[in-house]
């Protein structure tokens, strides 16, 4: 059996990224670095060479970077997290610095704080060369006090101004699919998709496995993964995770393809009946 993950087109970016890819927000910050070392060496071996990262994600992208400063064959996603121009420019040098590189492959504006100007600035680095794309996330409106909302995230694919957008999407948080989705497909931006297990949160009340058995799946994690790879527009799916061991199961789950409408409401609807039980709803 190919043991390689399957890949999916961003088509304005006219690249092909494996679907699924490493995240490392509360996670790589919690592990030596052989696990670090091991957790890369699984996603090389079944080819889901994409990490994501961020400067404020404690001290994950120096260790990752360390890692990747002699291996250019990973796609790497990282994020402008300020809003002044000097200090966007000197964690940039400084990223580049640690990785070793002339450019980053995805800078994304992180949770589009200060979108309007930090994508002009973007602009400007990609035509030097200094970034391949560009992007913004988007978790919620005004993350962590700060960012955007949701109606300057339709501006920005309204008006085809990056290359990428990363959402948080999941079965039980489904509402960016009905006007995000569409939107990005319509202009060509690739979507990388966060939280597919909602922080962890979704795979503490599995269904039982009879569920399972009539949904085609072996585990809860891979209906869930299966669940956002159901929908065509998304092009990378990140888990984050510390253990390589959950990563080439996550990778074994994108191999069996995207559930088919029946089984996708399925799973829909018992990660809102867990998400509605943890809230006390």
């Amino acid at each position: 059996m190919n043991s390689t993950v399957p890949r999916r087109v961003a088509p304005k970016a006219d690249v092909d990224l494996p679907v699924l890819g490493l995240g490392t927000w509360r996670t790589l910050d919690r592990v030596g670095p052989d696990r670090l070392a091991d957790l890369l060496g699984a996603a090389r071996a079944v080819g889901a060479r994409l990490v994501d990262t961020a400067p404020v994600y404690s001290d994950a992208e120096p260790r990752l970077a360390e890692l990747l400063r002699e291996d250019p064959s990973f796609f790497v996603a990282t994020k402008i997290w300020d809003t002044e121009p000097e200090v966007v420019e000197e964690v940039f040098e400084r990223q580049l610095a640690s990785y070793a590189r002339s450019f980053i492959d995805l800078l994304q504006v992180h949770n589009l704080n200060g979108w309007r100007s930090n994508l002009a600035w973007l602009e400007r680095q990609k035509a030097a060369g200094r970034v391949r794309f560009t992007g913004v996330t988007y978790q919620f409106d005004h993350a962590f006090g700060t960012g955007g909302s949701r109606a300057d995230l339709a501006r920005v694919l309204a008006e085809d101004l990056v290359d990428f957008v990363q959402v948080n999407l999941n079965a039980a948080e489904a509402a960016l699919a009905e006007d995000v989705l569409p939107a990005a497909a319509e202009a060509g931006i690739g979507v990388v998709v966060m939280r597919p297990f909602g922080e962890g949160a979704l795979l503490a009340s599995p269904p039982p496995a009879a569920f399972l058995r009539e949904l085609g799946c072996t585990s809860w994690s891979e209906a869930l993964l299966r669940w956002v790879l159901a929908h065509p527009q998304v092009t990378t799916v990140l888990t984050a995770t510390s253990r390589p061991e959950h990563f080439l199961a996550n990778a074994a789950a994108t191999r069996s393809g995207p559930l088919g409408p029946a089984e996708a409401s399925a799973v829909s609807d018992h990660a809102r009946s867990v998400l509605g039980a943890r809230s006390g709803r």
